[in-house]
Formats: structure tokens, C-alpha cells, sequence
């Protein structure tokens, strides 16, 4: 009876022993072979300039009512600059200060709408080298007809200012969010001001520079059943003209050019100079 005992132990204590070699032999035979492959993209940079946005909602492509002119084509623009309106006003001895009415796109449905003035500008360059957008005003407001001799010809010394300058990202970007930005300023004819300034590796894709929001203008100044109106005189705005007093003025319109650019270079780097060129009245 040991004997058996005995020989009935030796027997498990080999396959216990064993069984693990067959384990692993069996492992090692289903294991799969593998590979690796890629997958590829080459970008190049882009061209604009592109369509312009909603500035209250600018995941929406708009067509603006009163558009400018546009630059030349590039990886590098201003796709869009507001036109300023302050209305018809009546002669004065004194100081005044005149609002600039809001302005008016029109969206998808092809109703128009009520916004803020704004620029809009894009880099497509893919360099994230930085950029400044500037706005100049070419001269002081002058009549549209005459010579610069004339009497009441220019409105020396007027200056448009402006405040609530915000910036957004076009189409929800939100990265890269360009760190200078102007919040308020005064025009100086013939002088370039910033308004916006990207560093390196900030600035990439679209973006609005709004002057406030529209709740800062005067919406009643503008008649969105005929955008040709601009005759009304506004009652608040985030831009104004102050004419001061002691001005010959006469019973005409005054106009002047105002250029947006945009140059390669970050704020700490840009100098002042604007690819914008003064006329000469």
C-alpha cells in the first residue's frame, strides 16, 4: 500500500512540473506578427482674403452692406474695415462732438443687421512669425470737391477717437490669441496707430477687432430698410469726431480715406510704417 502512495505522488509531482512547459509552448506558438505604416499631410499657406464674419457672432459669414476697398490678395490680410458715418450735422461756432453711426451687415438669409464697427484680418502664412494691424487716417477731413486753398476746405484739427476695442477669434479659434490689444485711442492724421499686435506664435487664423459692442451705438441712426440713409444724427457711439471751434465750415460733405494694414511683424518689432499711402487732396 506505500508502495502505491508513493508512486502516485512522483506521478503528480511530474505533471505539475511539466504542465508549465506546455503552456508556454502553446503561447508562443499564436503570437501575430505586425507593421507599421503612415498616414501624410502636406500644407501650404493660404490666400485671402477671406469672407468676413458676423463681429457679434463670427462663426457666420456676412456680406457687408458698405464695403471698402479691398488690398491685394496674400496669406496675410485685411479682410474687411468699416466705413464711418457721423451723420448730417448743422453748422457751429462751438466745439462739437459728432457719433459715429454702427454698422450694418447682411447674413445668410440676406437680412440685414446691426453691428458694431470692426476690422477683421487673417493669417493664413502657417509662419506664426506675428503681425500689427494698424488703422491710419490719410488726412484731415476735407470737402470732396475744391482745393486744399479754399476756404472751409479742411476741418483742421478734427480727430476721430474711439474706445471698447476687443478682439475675437473667427470660427472659434481661441489658441494663439494675439496678447496687445488696444482698448482705446485718437486718431492723428497721416499717422499710423496699432491696434492690434501679435507676437510670435500668436495670431494664426481669423480675427475681429470690434470698436465696442453694439450695444455702445445708437442704433436708431440707421435705417436697415434703406442702408443708403446716412443722414441721421446719432446719439452714442464707441466713435466719435470732435471738430473743435473756430472753424470756417461750409454747407458740404467732408470725407476722408482711413487704411487698415496689416504687417508682418509683432508689435515690439513694427516701427510705425504702414504700406499705406497718403493722396495728396
Amino acid at each position: 500500500m506505500d508502495k502505491l502512495i508513493l508512486k502516485s505522488t512522483t506521478l503528480l509531482a511530474g505533471i505539475l512540473i511539466s504542465a508549465p512547459m506546455i503552456i508556454t509552448t502553446a503561447s508562443a506558438a499564436t503570437t501575430g506578427g505586425d507593421y507599421t505604416s503612415s498616414a501624410n499631410l502636406t500644407l501650404q499657406a493660404g490666400t485671402g482674403p477671406v469672407d468676413p464674419l458676423d463681429p457679434t457672432d463670427p462663426t457666420n459669414p456676412v456680406t457687408p452692406v458698405d464695403p471698402g476697398t479691398p488690398g491685394a490678395s496674400g496669406n496675410l490680410t485685411v479682410d474687411y474695415g468699416s466705413t464711418l458715418y457721423f451723420g448730417t450735422q448743422s453748422i457751429s461756432t462751438q466745439s462739437k462732438t459728432y457719433f459715429a453711426h454702427p454698422d450694418m451687415v447682411k447674413d445668410q438669409s440676406n437680412a440685414v443687421k446691426v453691428v458694431p464697427n470692426y476690422a477683421q484680418v487673417t493669417d493664413q502664412s502657417g509662419e506664426l512669425s506675428g503681425w500689427t494691424l494698424s488703422l491710419t487716417q490719410a488726412s484731415d477731413l476735407h470737402m470732396t470737391t475744391g482745393t486744399s486753398t479754399d476756404p472751409g476746405y479742411a476741418l483742421s484739427g478734427a480727430q476721430i477717437s474711439f474706445t471698447g476695442g476687443t478682439l475675437l477669434g473667427g470660427n472659434g479659434i481661441t489658441a494663439g490669441k494675439p496678447s496687445d490689444v488696444v482698448a482705446s485711442g485718437t486718431l492723428t492724421p497721416g499717422v499710423a496707430t496699432k491696434l492690434v499686435s501679435a507676437a510670435k506664435n500668436e495670431g494664426a487664423g481669423t480675427w475681429l477687432y470690434n470698436f465696442g459692442d453694439v450695444d455702445a451705438y445708437d442704433a436708431s441712426s440707421v435705417d436697415t430698410a434703406n442702408t443708403t440713409d446716412h443722414t441721421k444724427v446719432a446719439t452714442k457711439s464707441a466713435i466719435t469726431l470732435a471738430v473743435p471751434a473756430g472753424l470756417i465750415e461750409k454747407a458740404a460733405p467732408y470725407t476722408t480715406d482711413l487704411y487698415w494694414s496689416l504687417q508682418a511683424v509683432p508689435g515690439n518689432d513694427w516701427d510705425g510704417n504702414t504700406s499705406a499711402v497718403t493722396p495728396t487732396p
